[in-house]
C-alpha cells in the first residue's frame, strides 16, 4: 500500500513540475515578451486555390474557370500591394481563349500587413489576399485538341521584401583588462534576433581591437528556397514584374543576388560611440552587396569616445531586396471526340 501511495505522489508532483515548465517563456515578469521579433525564415506563402484552376476540364468550351492565387504574408515585413507582382505562365494564353495582358503584371487585391504580436503578446496573423486570373470577367476555356494534353500552370510571384535584426554591443570602460565579473563579454559570439524573413542576419561577433576601438562581424544569408534581386525602385511601385525581377540574362546579372544592407545605432546618436565604419558600405553604413553561394559575411568596426560607462549598445541591420517565388500546379484538358 505505501509504494503505490508514494507512486502516486510521485507522479502527482511530475503532473504539476511539467505544467509548471509549460507555463514558462520568453516573456518577462509583466508578461511582455523579450523577443523583438517572432522569428523565422518566411514572407509571402503562395498557394493556388482549391480548384482554381480545376485539375481536370474538358476542351468543349461549355465551361470556363479561373486561376485563383492565394497569397498570405508570414513574415514581418508589411507588403504594399504596389510592390508585388504577379505572373501566370506555363502555357500559352490562345490555347486557353486568353490573352497574354491579363497574366502578367497583376497586383493583389489587397496590401499584406505582417504577422506581429498585439499588446497583449498574442500571435496576429497577417494579412491573406488573392489574384485572380484572368482579369474581370473573363474565363479560361481550352481550345480542342487532338487528345488528352496536359498543361502545368504556374504563377510567378515577385516582391519587396524587408529583414530586420537586432544585437547588443558590449561596451567596457576599460576594453584590454576585462575583469572575470564584467557587465558584459566584450569577445565572442553575441544574440541576435532577426525578423521573419527569406533572408536571415546571423552569427553575430564582437572583438576588442583597442582600448577605443571595437570590431563586430554577422552574416547575411539566404534562407528560402527563393531567388533574391537588388531592388532598384525605392520609394516608387516597381514598374513591371520584369524591371524588379528580371528574367533577360544581361539585365538578372546586374541585380541578382544583391541585397541593401544599412547598419546603424539604435538611437542613432550615443555618448559612449564616436563612430562606426563597415567595409563594402558608404559613410551613411548603406550599400548593395553580393550574395556569394548564399551568403556574405560583413565587419565593421566602432569608435569609442573615451568618457563612458559600462554599458551595451543596440546595433540594427536592415537588408531590402526583391523576392521571387513560384507555386505551380497542373491541369489535364480532356479531349472529347466529335460526335457524328
Amino acid at each position: 500500500m505505501n509504494k503505490r501511495y508514494y507512486a502516486l505522489t510521485l507522479l502527482i508532483c511530475l503532473i504539476f513540475l511539467v505544467s509548471a515548465c509549460k507555463g514558462k517563456s520568453s516573456s518577462s515578469a509583466g508578461g511582455a515578451p523579450r523577443d523583438p521579433f517572432l522569428g523565422g525564415t518566411a514572407g509571402i506563402t503562395i498557394n493556388f486555390e482549391k480548384d482554381s484552376p480545376l485539375p481536370e476540364v474538358t476542351d468543349d468550351q461549355t465551361f470556363g474557370f479561373k486561376a485563383i492565387v492565394r497569397l498570405k504574408n508570414d513574415g514581418e515585413f508589411k507588403l504594399d500591394r504596389d510592390k508585388i507582382k504577379v505572373n501566370l505562365v506555363g502555357f500559352e494564353p490562345q490555347d486557353f481563349n486568353a490573352h497574354i495582358e491579363d497574366m502578367r503584371n497583376q497586383p493583389p487585391e489587397d496590401s499584406l500587413d505582417a504577422r506581429r504580436r498585439d499588446a497583449e503578446g498574442n500571435i496576429v496573423d497577417g494579412t491573406t489576399t488573392f489574384v485572380i486570373f484572368p482579369k474581370g470577367d473573363n474565363e479560361f476555356r481550352p481550345q480542342k485538341f487532338p487528345g488528352n494534353t496536359e498543361f502545368t500552370f504556374r504563377t510567378d510571384v515577385c516582391y519587396l521584401y524587408e529583414t530586420r535584426a537586432i544585437s547588443k554591443l558590449c561596451i567596457l570602460r576599460d576594453m584590454i583588462n576585462v575583469r572575470d565579473n564584467s557587465f558584459c563579454k566584450p569577445t565572442g559570439s553575441k544574440t541576435i534576433d532577426s525578423s521573419s524573413a527569406p533572408v536571415q542576419v546571423t552569427n553575430f561577433r564582437q572583438s576588442v581591437i583597442g582600448q577605443n576601438k571595437l570590431s563586430f562581424s554577422f552574416d547575411v544569408g539566404l534562407s528560402g528556397n527563393v531567388d533574391v534581386f537588388q531592388d532598384k525602385s525605392g520609394t516608387t511601385p516597381a514598374s513591371s514584374f520584369d524591371n524588379a525581377c528580371p528574367r533577360e540574362p544581361k539585365k538578372r546579372r546586374e541585380v541578382e543576388n544583391k541585397v541593401k544592407v544599412k547598419v546603424e545605432a539604435v538611437p542613432i546618436s550615443d555618448p559612449f560611440v564616436s563612430g562606426i565604419s563597415c567595409g563594402g558600405l558608404d559613410s551613411k553604413h548603406e550599400g548593395v552587396i553580393t550574395l556569394v553561394s548564399g551568403k556574405r559575411t560583413l565587419t565593421c568596426t566602432a569608435e569609442l569616445n573615451t568618457d563612458r560607462i559600462d554599458s551595451t549598445k543596440d546595433i540594427q541591420v536592415t537588408v531590402t531586396y526583391n523576392v521571387l517565388d513560384s507555386k505551380e500546379t497542373k491541369v489535364l484538358v480532356k479531349h472529347l471526340a466529335e460526335t457524328s
